[in-house]
């Protein structure tokens, strides 16, 4: 694999990921499902990220244009560590403390998890 193709697959899959978590937290709000708590559909879409981003491991070659282009790309594009901080910090300045540590741990927690269980 060049650089070039490399570059191409990681800037065409990163789109697809970024307007995959525009479209994700646009469809739960319009569905009703986070109202206030739309930190809560970060935490939604960085799962399913994690989750995919497993499967794209696994069932793609490794180190190939094609797993550029769904784990660095999609995957990477489609979850968001800062806005993962940028909302704890958010709902710290807000006096919702508990719920900023209860967001922290469950991010990480079920992330983990998720991985961990898929892997095997």
């Amino acid at each position: 694999m060049n650089s070039i193709s490399a570059l191409v697959a990681v800037f065409l899959g990163g789109g697809i990921g970024a307007s995959l978590r525009y479209g994700s937290t646009k469809g739960m709000l319009a569905l009703g499902m986070m109202e206030s708590r739309l930190h809560w559909a970060t935490f939604i879409i960085n799962i399913m990220a994690s989750i995919a981003l497993v499967y794209a491991y696994k069932f793609t070659p490794e180190k190939s244009t094609l797993q550029l282009f769904v784990a660095t790309g999609i995957c990477g594009g489609w979850s968001t560590f800062s806005t993962f901080s940028h909302e704890t910090v958010r709902l710290i300045q807000q006096g919702r403390e508990l719920e900023a540590a209860a967001y922290v741990l469950a991010s990480v927690t079920v992330a983990f998890a998720a991985i961990c269980l898929l892997v095997k």
